[in-house]
């Protein structure tokens, strides 16, 4: 499958069109759109909800369980993504599959999916402990960014003023959440345009939200470097957790950041995904790396 040629740039309206991917019919597929990141990169988010919608590809009547990334390098838009599948077992309850993400001759990515039968759970599911804003009582990103400077990441100004993502910070408005012995922060977030109801395009939503924030009690966000053009942030491992079949991204979901651990240059950030109704959605971590840019 020939990779060679610039892609054009996804105009961040339908996110079904950036999740379209073209097949040769043996387990590859070929990314056409490029979702451009601050530093003129591909957006990790792409990349996330891409391999896990080629994984879906072989898999039929299971949802998504786990999404595992391990991001080796930046992906350039110069040249489009191959997402290579390889079904690694299925049995009665779970199939896996590999995805390799490949720009030439370059590995980009590896990443693990698992998806499940569809079963009766057997457990209540945990469920939201804190009062948080309603997200319409909160202020749009724009209006967050025009008060609060401090608190706009770079790489977080690409969704304000655009047209796929409605995200609703509710630190400013909830000082609650970061008093001492609850260190929380969150926002709310939907798609601000409607997503077909088809495979697991919802589960592959919610994966590309998953990438859009860092949390600003990481203290190498905090310290402002984000935003110095010497120093790099790189997402080193992305791992996201369903708890649910029934995902609806055009509804709000609630991400809820835990207090941050690290070593100095490495962040590990564990997040909470809750509906809005209050039940658990889905987990995440992120394990972040800051470096000086070369």
């Amino acid at each position: 499958m020939a990779l060679y040629g610039s892609l054009p740039s996804w105009d961040q309206r339908d996110l079904a069109q950036l999740l379209t991917l073209d097949s040769d019919g043996q387990n590859r597929f070929r990314s056409h759109v490029c979702d451009i990141n601050v530093h003129g990169e591909v957006y990790g988010g792409q990349l996330l909800s891409q391999a896990l919608w080629a994984a879906a590809q072989s898999v039929r009547a299971r949802s998504p369980s786990v999404l595992q990334m391990t991001a080796l390098q930046a992906a350039h838009t110069r040249n489009a993504v191959e997402f290579s599948v390889e079904t690694l077992q299925d049995d009665s309850r779970f199939s896996y599959r590999h995805v390799y993400g490949v720009q030439g001759t370059g590995l980009i990515f590896s990443a693990s999916v698992a998806f499940k039968q569809p079963e009766r759970d057997l457990r209540q599911s945990s469920r939201l402990e804190v009062q948080v804003p309603d997200p319409e009582s909160l202020p749009t990103l724009d209006q967050v960014v025009a008060t609060h400077d401090r608190r706009s990441a770079c790489f977080q100004l690409r969704f304000t003023g655009n047209k796929v993502l409605d995200v609703r910070p509710i630190h400013a408005q909830a000082p609650e959440l970061t008093q001492t012995g609850r260190g929380l922060e969150g926002y709310w977030i939907r798609l601000s345009e409607p997503l077909p109801d088809e495979g697991c395009l919802h589960h592959a939503a919610l994966a590309y939200m998953s990438e859009c924030w860092l949390s600003h009690l990481s203290p190498i966000a905090s310290a402002g470097l984000d935003r110095s053009p010497q120093f790099s942030i790189r997402k080193l491992n992305h791992s996201l957790w369903f708890h649910s079949a029934d995902i609806n991204a055009n509804d709000w979901s609630l991400f809820l950041h835990d207090p941050v651990r690290n070593d100095g240059v490495r962040d590990l950030v564990t997040t909470r995904i809750y509906r809005r109704n209050g039940q658990l959605l889905a987990s995440m971590t992120q394990d972040i790396l800051m470096s000086v840019r070369g």
